[in-house]
């Protein structure tokens, strides 16, 4: 689908429906330039209708040497029922079409579930809006390993767009635009994928995006300088804040990684490092999402302001002996006082664990099997097997000489063999 804010995608498609030159200058001088700002500039074809009469019928542009637009009027104009029907008339229909089209797509894709709208950027859009951040005061990248990837534009724009979920985003996300391009000349960017789900009785085919691939960590202060680098881009180029605010924010976190300690203490670390850009990205967040405040005018806060000093005690110098704070701490069950067994926990030690445990108090001692038969008196397994039994009924099997026991006694009347 086209872009609904690309103004490349609309003057491509202006070409294809081959709309004059002289009435695409005048719309571009009108700022309609993308497929939603025609759209909603002229929400109704009775509007569309009445630009025509108004503006387009009476008027002509060219563009100057220097790139800009000159619009004057027409010397010869024609009558509103001869120019209604004219072939140049029906290309800027086709283009005022398209626009409504695109436009309510992807409106309807934004008020969908998150699932269904994944805000995607793709090259064309995002040259457009490097030459706009460029214009706007962001240094011009002097290269791909400079330049934000449509992986990490699409990531800051998905977070901070219409619906966005206003979260830290990692610094492993922020992917230059060669390493991105080195991924896809090897084959390993991810493709969409088809999935069948049964939708209101009926099957659709839908595509899944798979998760993009895992970049190189950031383990040295020259990866985590490029890494804030990228991010400074992608918010200037997406208007979330502009490029000077972010960099410095970043060049003081690079600062007290490299500040000069005394004796006996160390300087902190990267883990300490992103515990701290991750609070303080999460407490502006936090009222970011609320619509009370902006990510500039938080970044600004605790880069100058003496206040937030609280946070930044993450990254001053630590005891030599202190371990590293910014490692994720194991949660681990709550244990009874004068017990080793956790809380709450219903299940006994294994019978290993406890042997280990108290082999000097009480040694473990398997227990003996205990046998049974059933009695010949009773005929209940109450009697336990008397001692030299299996002896003597050899013995007595064998014809020897038994204690009684093992003597045969005579059948029953009821078990004795009937005579023929």
């Amino acid at each position: 689908m086209a872009d609904a804010k690309s103004a490349v995608a609309f003057a491509r498609a202006a070409v294809n429906f081959e709309v004059h030159e002289s009435d695409f200058l005048v719309l571009c001088n009108d700022r309609v330039t993308t497929f939603e700002a025609m759209a909603y500039r002229f929400p109704n074809g009775s509007d569309f209708e009445d630009y025509l009469r108004r503006s387009l019928r009476t008027r002509a542009g060219y563009r100057e040497n220097d790139g800009s637009i000159a619009v004057y009027p027409r010397p010869k104009i024609l009558e509103w029922e001869d120019y209604k029907s004219d072939e140049d008339v029906g290309c800027l229909r086709k283009l005022w079409g398209l626009s409504s089209q695109v436009a309510k797509r992807h409106l309807e894709r934004m008020a969908g579930d998150d699932t269904d709208f994944k805000s995607k950027v793709t090259l064309a859009m995002a040259q457009e809006l490097e030459d706009k951040a460029v214009e706007s005061g962001m240094p011009e990248p002097s290269s791909d390993r400079d330049r934000p990837s449509l992986h990490t534009l699409s990531k800051v724009q998905g977070t901070f767009g219409p619906g966005g979920t206003f979260q830290h985003i990692p610094w492993e996300s922020y992917v230059t635009m060669e390493t991105e391009s080195r991924l896809r000349r090897a084959g390993k960017l991810p493709r969409d994928k088809k999935e069948v789900v049964l939708d209101d009785q009926k099957l659709k085919v839908k595509t899944a995006e798979e998760d993009f691939p895992e970049t190189t960590k950031v383990e040295d202060i020259l990866t985590l300088k490029d890494t804030m680098n990228l991010r400074a881009r992608a918010f200037h180029m997406l208007n979330v804040c502009p490029y000077n605010v972010v960099a410095s924010y970043g060049e003081k976190i690079v600062e007290h990684l490299r500040v000069t300690t005394a004796e006996g203490m160390r300087q902190p670390t990267l883990n300490e490092a992103r515990r701290a850009d991750r609070e303080i990205m999460a407490e502006i967040l936090k009222w970011v999402a609320k619509g009370r405040g902006s990510v500039e005018a938080g970044l600004h806060h605790y880069v100058n302001s003496a206040e937030s000093e609280a946070l930044w005690k993450l990254l001053a110098p630590q005891p030599e002996t202190l371990p590293d704070q910014g490692k994720e701490k194991s949660a681990k069950p709550k244990t009874v006082p004068g017990s080793e067994e956790p809380q709450g926990s219903g299940s006994k030690r294994p019978r290993e664990e406890v042997a280990d445990h108290d082999t000097e108090e009480r040694p473990y001692k398997p227990k003996k099997p205990r046998f049974f038969i059933v009695c010949k008196r009773h005929h209940e397994p109450r009697c336990k097997i008397p001692p030299g039994y299996r002896k003597e009924d050899k013995k007595a099997a064998k014809g020897g000489k038994g204690k009684g026991k093992g003597k045969r006694r005579p059948a029953s009347p009821s078990k004795s063999p009937k005579k023929g």
